[in-house]
């Protein structure tokens, strides 16, 4: 478990400001851990070629991506990232190689929640974006990153070096002239910032900075990019909207042709496509419906309770519970609570969201779940009125069981 770490002297000095290197007080990830959830990543990829599936994983040799790199993944037989370098080196030529995996945790819980608290001590002070961080785990032996300069358009980047050494060499630039591949980047680099980073430090470039990254041989880092420029509620509104707009509509795959040449419609008539018509007109009445503003507010509940760490792990396969189990709050998460206009208590934690009790009911249940004697749950269940609103107690601790927000006292714990 990492230690504390206080962001606000960073927050305060470089935030969207400079870029740093900062130490941190301990680890905060494990890295068997971490390569093993690479392995986990990879292991699809070995048998083949996915498309548009997280995580995604992605071996590059030199600056050159191999389309199906097979066994030269990383595999069971890996014990650790030099035995896996030292293999694929070999069978490399000593070639410099990369691999990229994004998304790498959203299936390792552990690993998810521990990024996360880490990181929720900075969106304490910066506030939690729109839109959700991007995370991806860098692994190999590379003199030169292979997509050469690492950029994500307006957003700011925090690198945590596991293993090995990692330099970055950062410059300001406007984003009218991005780089591109013909460029001579000799010119940037000489007046570029160099930092260098090992296992237990961290790296931060502002969003207005691109970035060479070079590794000191074995290298493992996670990356994490956060949106704070360009990132305008737009973007999440016109997501909504996609989505509510192709369930309502049916589509039969056919797209609409209109006549040519264009001959002048007879009087009286105009000159339409009916599907895209019929498109605008139901996207019209969805901008006015209740739906949107509601799973907007979904949205927002499963994003806060994540810190925006974006896909969240799936919900766990927890056994149902007995009255006389006794339960606790989860220390290290954050329940959600919001009203909904319509009456509706939406209930977030861990990035799910789910109906939840009232106001009343579900603060004593907090406080209860909070308490330092851990209370049963026929006892939690006696917070409300006989009836249905026990019943939203149970339903409520079931929710929060399988979405980690409380765990069952077992053992010397009990």
């Amino acid at each position: 478990m990492h230690h504390a770490f206080d962001w606000q002297p960073f927050v305060k000095q470089h935030w969207e400001k400079t870029p740093a290197r900062l130490a941190l007080p301990g680890p905060i990830l494990p890295v068997d851990q971490v390569f093993q959830a690479a392995i986990s990543a990879c292991a699809p990829f070995r048998h083949g070629t996915r498309f548009r599936a997280l995580p995604d994983a992605r071996f590059f040799v030199e600056a050159a991506r191999l389309a199906a790199p097979g066994t030269l993944l990383p595999g069971e037989d890996d014990a650790s990232l030099e035995s896996f370098s030292r293999r694929a080196s070999k069978h490399l030529d000593g070639a410099s190689f990369q691999l990229h995996v994004e998304q790498p945790f959203m299936f390792d819980f552990a690993l998810w929640s521990t990024l996360r608290d880490f990181l929720r001590g900075l969106l304490e002070r910066v506030g939690v974006p729109v839109l959700p961080m991007a995370t991806d785990l860098l692994l190999g032996r590379f003199s030169r990153g292979p997509y050469g300069i690492a950029k994500r358009p307006h957003h700011s980047l925090v690198t945590l070096v596991l293993q090995g050494r990692l330099r970055v060499r950062l410059w300001k630039k406007l984003w009218g002239s991005p780089p591109n591949e013909t460029e001579d980047f000799d010119r940037h680099l000489d007046k570029a910032t160099t930092l260098e980073a090992g296992p237990g430090e961290l790296l931060y470039s502002p969003s207005r900075y691109w970035q060479l990254e070079e590794a000191q041989g074995d290298c493992m880092a996670v990356r994490v990019w956060i949106p704070v420029k360009g990132s305008r509620p737009t973007d999440a509104v016109k997501d909504v909207l996609v989505g509510l707009l192709e369930a309502r509509q049916a589509h039969d795959e056919r797209v609409p042709y209109h006549p040519y040449p264009w001959r002048r419609p007879r009087k009286g008539a105009q000159a339409t496509i009916p599907s895209v018509e019929q498109t605008a007109d139901t996207l019209h009445a969805l901008t006015r419906e209740e739906d949107v503003q509601q799973v907007l507010r979904l949205i927002w509940a499963r994003r806060v309770s994540a810190c925006a760490l974006e896909p969240v792990p799936p919900p766990d396969q927890a056994p149902p519970l007995s009255d006389l189990d006794r339960v606790r709050k989860t220390p290290t998460v954050d329940i959600i609570r919001m009203k909904d206009p319509s009456g509706l208590w939406i209930w977030a934690v861990n990035g799910h969201a789910f109906p939840g009790p009232n106001e009343a009911v579900g603060q004593r249940l907090i406080n209860a779940l909070s308490s330092e004697a851990p209370p049963c749950v026929g006892e939690l269940c006696k917070l409300a009125r006989p009836g249905p609103q026990r019943e939203a107690i149970r339903a409520t601790l079931a929710a929060l069981l399988r979405l980690r927000g409380i765990h069952v006292i077992t053992g010397a714990e009990a």
